[in-house]
C-alpha cells in the first residue's frame, strides 16, 4: 500500500504464506513537490507553457520535428495576449533578432484543405492573418503558416519553405536548473500589433 500526503508517504507491505510465516514492512519518506517549470534556462515561461525560438532555418516539417524531439510542437497561439508575448518576448518580431526570416508557427491545413488546426491538435479558434491571407497564392497548395517577422502577422506558404521556428511545450516537474530560467510576463505594450 502506498500513500502519499501533506510532505510524507508511507510505504507497507505485509506479506503471508497463509500459515504463520508473516512478514511486514512499513517505511515513511519525505518528498519536495516541484513545480512547474522549462526544462532548461534556454525556454522562455509565460503562463503555463514554455517557449524556444530556433535561429535555424528548416522546413515546416523538419522544425516540427525538431521540436517533438524535444518533446515539444510547433507553437499554438490562442490568443492575442498569447501572440504578443510569443512576438515580442521572443524577440520574434524585434530587430534583435539576429536573422530576418519569417517564423513557422503550428497552425496548418494538411489535414483538410482550407480547414486550418494546430499541429498539437488543438482547435484554431483564434488567428491573426496577414490581409488577403490565407490564399493558396497563384493556385500553390500552401498548407503551412508562418509568422511574419515585421508585422507579427499570419500567412499560409508551402511546407517547404525555409524558415526559423518556435517550438512550444506544457511546463513540467523538472529539477531545479543550476542557471535560473528566464520568466516573462506579457509586456506591457501600449500598442496593439498592426
Amino acid at each position: 500500500m502506498c500513500c502519499r500526503f501533506d510532505g510524507l508517504y508511507s510505504v507497507s507491505y505485509h506479506f503471508t504464506d497463509g500459515g504463520e510465516t508473516q512478514f511486514s514492512y512499513s517505511s515513511q519518506h519525505h518528498f519536495i513537490a516541484k513545480a512547474l517549470r522549462c526544462s532548461g534556462p534556454d525556454w522562455y515561461e509565460f503562463g503555463e507553457f514554455c517557449y524556444k525560438p530556433f535561429e535555424e532555418k528548416k522546413t515546416w516539417h523538419s522544425a516540427r520535428t525538431a521540436c517533438r524531439q524535444l518533446g515539444a510542437d510547433l507553437v499554438s497561439i490562442r490568443s492575442m495576449t498569447e501572440q504578443m508575448c510569443v512576438c515580442i518576448s521572443e524577440c520574434v518580431c524585434t530587430k534583435e533578432r539576429e536573422t530576418t526570416s519569417d517564423v513557422w508557427i503550428g497552425l496548418n491545413d494538411l489535414g483538410f484543405s482550407g480547414l486550418f488546426s494546430w499541429s498539437d491538435h488543438h482547435e484554431a479558434t483564434f488567428t491573426y492573418w496577414a490581409p488577403g491571407e490565407p490564399h493558396n497564392h497563384l493556385g500553390f497548395s500552401e498548407d503551412c503558416v508562418e509568422m511574419y517577422h515585421e508585422t507579427a502577422r499570419w500567412n499560409d506558404v508551402t511546407c517547404s519553405e525555409l524558415n526559423t521556428y518556435v517550438c512550444k511545450m506544457p511546463k513540467g516537474h523538472y529539477p531545479l536548473p543550476s542557471v535560473q530560467p528566464t520568466i516573462y510576463g506579457c509586456p506591457q505594450v501600449s500598442r496593439a500589433l498592426s
